[in-house]
């Protein structure tokens, strides 16, 4: 079994994730920035896995998926880990089962008949979508077809000479549409006290939002940024230019702004920019805190809406002139579903402006902080964008503040909100504190680097 870090910077905590069979870590990639150390297993030719690098870490969340879901079993029930989580993704215990797995016939065509028609085939299968496919295959796997026989033919005789393992998965996902794992044999096989979520998926899928589903929690967020109100337009001075630069950004329409739909308005930093440029239109705001609503029902609006709730979910009505968003899109766990929701919303001739941050951003205080964003990389927050819409600007920036104290460089976060990956408390504020210290010293200029990226672009249009 080959394990590889594909993010180590020595967080507190570890996602754990056993890849499927015929993998490396080309697939894996969008896992580098999910906001902790990440560890990828793969090549279950051998099942000699080594717990012994994973042992400085105080949680682990475990992540498997296809075969991988029986090879984590295997090992994990014989080793002592701090595993906080289990999350099994379209696979099972048992791997090779008529009635719990993958129909044993199946498998040993799969075997039998592995050329490079067939593995193109299988993936096909594997993704059940065209466009799921090709985004796949641009990251497929760098394995030959030999190596890839041995690791099938080591599994299946691993899994006949072995009883079934004793591993407690808290959580499986099963696709609707796997056409790997059939979907009957996987809910068969999670009868028990494991909770099992169906969704409308494919045997592969996108990983990374399973993931930031359990890091991001909307509660904590929302709460951090209610606390923050009485100070985040004073301390939020950086907020303040990002909005005015993503508003000199938008260009004027000849035929105006009639409908702007505002995600994430906040204490209205961008909607005031956008009034004074559109004061006759209609403005639907939304935020994820309902207390926001009182900081913007002031505003001199010529027509106003304001829906409370996590952008993700909520469901918006009708088409707009304008999208905008200052700041937000960075604590969204499945950001691309979520700009193909909402691209649907956007007028033939409208415009869609967005800021966000990409990694990199604040890295003054990314080797001392217990819990980093999962930011995106600038060039796959780019490919995102440019997969639902038709790109205009895409532009960096990088702002510094400086600050006099480790203290007031801390204070500035919590009284702007951007605690709210992990909340915050004295403790974990005095632990800051003395790691800035340590590695900087007392004399070291204290700053604090935000890296924004701004979005416009408007409607793809049909071919």
């Amino acid at each position: 079994m080959i394990q590889t870090f594909i993010s180590r910077r020595h967080t507190p905590d570890l996602v754990l994730f056993f890849a499927g069979w015929g993998m490396d870590l080309r697939p894996f990639a969008e896992l580098k920035h999910i906001g902790c150390d990440c560890c990828i297993c793969y090549d279950y030719t051998r099942l000699d896995f080594d717990p012994t690098p994973l042992l400085c870490y105080r949680h682990i969340e475990v992540y498997a998926w296809s075969f991988g879901v029986w090879a984590a079993s295997m090992v994990l029930q014989h080793v002592q880990l701090p595993i906080r989580h289990a999350t099994a993704i379209n696979g099972t215990i048992w791997g090779i089962d008529a009635a719990k797995g993958i129909p044993p016939e199946i498998f040993q065509a799969t075997l039998e008949h592995l050329d490079n028609v067939s593995l193109n085939k299988f993936y096909r299968r594997m993704c059940d979508d065209r466009i799921l496919l090709k985004e796949f295959l641009n990251s497929a796997p760098n394995r030959e077809i030999a190596d890839l026989q041995t690791e099938l033919t080591c599994i299946g005789q691993e899994i006949a000479r072995n009883s079934t393992p004793h591993f407690h998965w808290d959580q499986a996902i099963v696709g609707n549409r796997d056409r790997i794992f059939p979907p009957e044999n996987q809910l068969h096989a999670w009868q028990g006290d494991t909770k099992v979520q169906e969704t409308d998926a494919a045997h592969y899928l996108h990983f990374r939002p399973i993931i930031l589903e359990r890091r991001l929690d909307k509660q904590v967020i929302r709460k951090c940024f209610e606390r923050a109100v009485p100070t985040y337009e004073a301390e939020g001075c950086i907020q303040s230019c990002i909005a005015f630069r993503l508003n000199s950004l938008i260009p004027c329409a000849e035929e105006g702004r009639n409908d702007i739909l505002e995600i994430g308005c906040g204490t209205g930093k961008l909607t005031r920019l956008l009034i004074e440029r559109f004061p006759q239109a209609r403005f639907t705001l939304n935020d994820l805190s309902p207390d926001m609503r009182s900081c913007v029902t002031g505003f001199p609006y010529n027509s106003c809406r304001f829906i409370a709730g996590d952008a993700e979910s909520v469901e918006f009505d009708g088409q707009y002139d304008l999208i905008v968003s200052a700041s937000t899109i960075q604590w969204f766990v499945d950001l691309e579903k979520f700009l193909q929701r909402i691209a649907g919303h956007l007028s033939d001739n409208g415009t869609l402006a967005f800021s966000t941050f990409t990694a990199g951003n604040m890295p003054e205080i990314k080797t001392l902080s217990a819990a980093e964003m999962p930011y995106w990389e600038t060039a796959e927050l780019k490919r995102l964008f440019e997969k639902h819409f038709d790109i205009d600007l895409f532009e960096e920036e990088v702002y510094r503040l400086r600050f006099d104290t480790p203290v007031d460089l801390l204070r500035h976060l919590k009284l702007t909100g951007v605690t709210g990956i992990s909340g915050h408390s004295r403790q974990q504020g005095f632990h800051f504190i003395k790691r800035y210290r340590e590695a900087f010293g007392e004399k070291q200029e204290i700053t604090l680097s935000y890296r924004p990226v701004y979005i416009v672009a408007h409607k793809k249009q049909s071919l």
